[in-house]
């Protein structure tokens, strides 16, 4: 009887795979015999790769399919076949025994670099490793580069001179203000805002005997703590998410090409809770990223430069607690993301510290050097077209295998279908270029789609109602983070949008719709950032946020972003009038220290250096002055201007606290003199008014006191006094600077 050779092939191009079982042809029977006629067995199999290295990272060679086992599903299937490709680290260009050679086809490698993980002295460094990873690549490798939020970006390529120039002007965006006024560490954030949840507990009043002092602690301290850590992990929760979301586009672009790729992220990291009701709470976006990865056939490989032992002892941060004690949970919490993501997309996590990346980033380049293409046969529950988890292992001793956890298993081939034909090892032609398209899963709502519709149409005014009215407003801000936007190829015009969106959610009552109005500005003060340097649009950008937290008056949240504007934009003045002006709001909201009154007012004199705020800086530091009981200094302050006003606002509030400061320093009819000064400046003021009626009633001018009550009593309802808004800042402009804002986002 004839003897039938059986030989499986599995395909290596493709995210799954055919194999293709044919019967050789068998010698040539007698002439009595009836010919046997061929025949064809095909067998449908997923194609998965796997990296199998030793303890020092060197891929393990000459393994068979009988040393890998593999489930589906936490259902064992059979490994059919066990391919290597690749080169060892010493035989760069030699095809192995099993496979083909990337030297001869090029492994695609992007490296991503988190600028906002590192300030610009740490990313000095950080480039230098890169420079040397790019540099010991082999010709043919394709190498990519993406520096995001908005960084260079280099389509994968063979020109690596082009990636080391654009790895020249790659900088780190780490914000260096500090977060609040307090120094709370990473893990006392986490779980202060956990025992928050149940009441408080024992972090919340040990950090508030340290910041605050006193036993028991001043509970006006203690209640601007509660609400700074709470900002600050919402802050945090924002730049997090935006990090995470730029990295989901471009694994998303990395699906288009074809074959295995690999990414290499460094970064800095980013702070995630380790505990239930914690936050910054970043819930499962790292699985998300890992698992998107892990479909798009891209292997992660993470750099996590950690950065706390020395931002601990840095000069930035000059107070709190500067203790060992938890510094391992501290920096494990900054990279506690990376590494969820790292595994699930079949790479691994790396951790060094700073000016310490070139041996791990070596280790990298060794284990990428090879790996094995697995022919895994799925059982008939596993055909339906999803994603499925997916487990590898080797009963070779001493070794580590990395390998995604998410395969996806196609439908069974259709009868009569042409089964796939042998694999060729790949051609060297450039993969598919990774300017990253909006990810086809991630598709915009149709309540995101409806609002955005009718804010392209200028209905800004039908927009905010909308926004006001809706009892479903945190799942709209929700769904407008998680999907594409609206205007993907305009930037501009959705930052503009996502702000309005933002600020809406912060008005709201609705303590959801506030959290995820928090998350959406804080995702997009990073977003708008540019690297090399801020525009007109982004320091617009920043202003209006200023002006919207000011009007709000939310200045614990408004003190998280105007310190990092003014960091981007040191030139706009208004900036810094912002700076000052949400330092005395919080002064308002019960006291604070006297080295931060000092603080308030160094601030404004800051803003008095720019001819366009030192009006308005004078008169606010000379009425914060007043407050204070500082008589003698804010009237030095407010007779110190070097120009008139222009404003008539600005004029009525000089001569009104003028008034004021007169009144207190005992001096009447110089008071007197400047309230009805204030008067001429804004005719229909109430408060200047009312002031001034008060004061000659105390001197016995009883008629004229008398005229001033009853032209108070019959003034019209639509009489306009700005005093009334002095207290929200620049919010008393904040249409006008929004409609600039619109007009640069189109």
């Amino acid at each position: 009887m004839a003897r039938r050779l059986i030989t499986l092939t599995a395909a290596l191009l493709g995210f799954a795979g055919t194999i293709l079982a044919q019967e050789t042809a068998a010698p040539r029977p007698s002439a009595d015999q009836d010919a046997p006629r061929p025949f064809r067995v095909s067998v449908d199999v997923v194609a998965v790769d796997v990296q199998v290295i030793d303890r020092s990272g060197r891929p393990v060679p000459n393994l068979g399919p009988e040393r890998f086992s593999v489930t589906i599903n936490g259902r064992r299937r059979r490994v059919v076949s066990a391919e290597r490709i690749g080169v060892d680290g010493v035989d760069k260009g030699v095809v192995t025994s099993s496979g083909p050679s990337v030297a001869s086809t090029g492994r695609v490698i992007v490296l991503a670099v988190d600028c906002v993980s590192f300030d610009a002295t740490a990313s000095r460094g950080v480039i230098q490793a890169a420079r040397q990873f790019v540099q010991q690549l082999l010709p043919e490798d394709f190498i990519g580069l993406s520096a995001y939020p908005n960084g260079a970006r280099v389509d994968p390529t063979r020109d690596h001179g082009a990636v080391l120039r654009a790895l020249d002007t790659v900088i780190g965006q780490r914000d260096l203000a500090e977060l609040g006024q307090f120094h709370v560490r990473p893990s006392e954030i986490i779980d202060i805002t956990r025992e928050l949840t149940r009441g408080g507990g024992p972090t919340v009043e040990a950090v508030s005997a340290r910041e605050c002092g006193g036993n028991p602690p001043d509970p006006f301290c203690r209640q601007r703590l509660i609400t700074d850590v709470t900002g600050t992990a919402l802050y945090y929760e924002g730049q997090g998410t935006a990090s995470l979301g730029m990295l989901r586009s471009l694994v998303s672009a990395m699906a288009g090409m074809t074959g295995r790729k690999t990414l290499v992220l460094i970064s800095g990291g980013m702070i995630a809770s380790d505990s239930p009701g914690g936050r910054p709470d970043l819930s499962e976006l790292g699985m998300r990223v890992g698992r998107d990865a892990a479909l798009a056939n891209t292997a992660i490989y993470t750099l996590f430069v950690d950065s706390s032992f020395i931002d601990r002892f840095s000069a930035q941060t000059r107070g709190g607690d500067k203790s060992l004690d938890n510094w391992n949970r501290d920096s494990a919490l900054l990279g506690r993301w990376l590494e969820q993501f790292s595994g699930a997309a079949g790479g691994a996590l790396f951790n060094v510290q700073v000016g310490n990346a070139e041996a791990a980033l070596s280790r990298i380049q060794t284990e990428l050097s090879s790996y094995y293409l697995l022919g895994v046969e799925p059982g008939d529950e596993d055909r339906d077209g999803r994603t499925h988890e997916i487990t590898v292992k080797t009963n070779q001793p001493n070794v580590t295998i990395r390998g995604r956890r998410w395969v996806m298993v196609p439908k069974r081939t259709a009868p009569g279908s042409t089964a796939a034909a042998a694999p060729k090892a790949p051609e060297p032609t450039p993969p598919t270029p990774a300017a990253p398209p909006a990810p086809v899963r991630r598709v915009v709502s149709p309540e995101v789609q409806a609002i955005a519709d009718s804010y392209d149409r200028g209905n800004y005014d039908s927009v905010q109602k909308t926004l006001a009215q809706s009892k479903d407003l945190s799942n709209i801000i929700r769904e407008f983070r998680m999907s594409d936007s609206p205007w993907p190829n305009d930037p501009r015009r959705t930052a503009v949008f996502a702000l309005e969106l933002a600020l809406a959610g912060l008005r709201s009552d609705n303590g959801y719709a506030r959290d995820e109005g928090g998350r959406l500005l804080g995702e997009y003060h990073t977003r708008v950032r540019r690297p090399e340097g801020a525009d007109a649009f982004e320091c617009m950008w920043f202003l209006t946020e200023a002006a919207a937290l000011e009007g709000l008056f939310m200045p614990e949240s408004a003190i998280l972003f105007i310190p990092r504007a003014l960091q981007r934009c040191p030139t706009t003045a208004r900036l810094h009038l912002a700076h000052a002006f949400v330092s005395e709001q919080q002064w308002l909201r019960g006291g604070l220290t006297p080295a931060q009154e000092l603080e308030v007012v160094r601030r404004y004199e800051e803003a008095m250096k720019f001819p366009e705020t030192e009006p308005e800086a004078r008169v606010r530091a000379a009425r914060f002055l007043y407050g204070l009981g500082n008589f003698d200094r804010a009237l030095e302050v407010l007779n110190g201007a070097t120009r008139p006003p222009t404003d008539p606002e600005i004029k009525y509030f000089i001569e009104l606290v003028r008034g004021q400061i007169l009144r207190a320093r005992g001096r009447p009819d110089e008071a007197a003199a400047a309230f009805r000064a204030a008067l001429d400046a804004w005719p229909a003021a109430q408060s200047a008014r009312v002031a001034l009626m008060a004061l000659l009633l105390n001197r016995g001018k009883h008629q004229e006191a008398a005229a001033l009550a009853d032209a108070a009593l019959t003034a019209s309802e639509n009489e306009f006094d700005p005093w009334w808004t002095y207290w929200l800042g620049d919010f008393r402009g904040y249409p006008v600077i929004l409609d600039k804002l619109r007009e640069l986002g189109r």
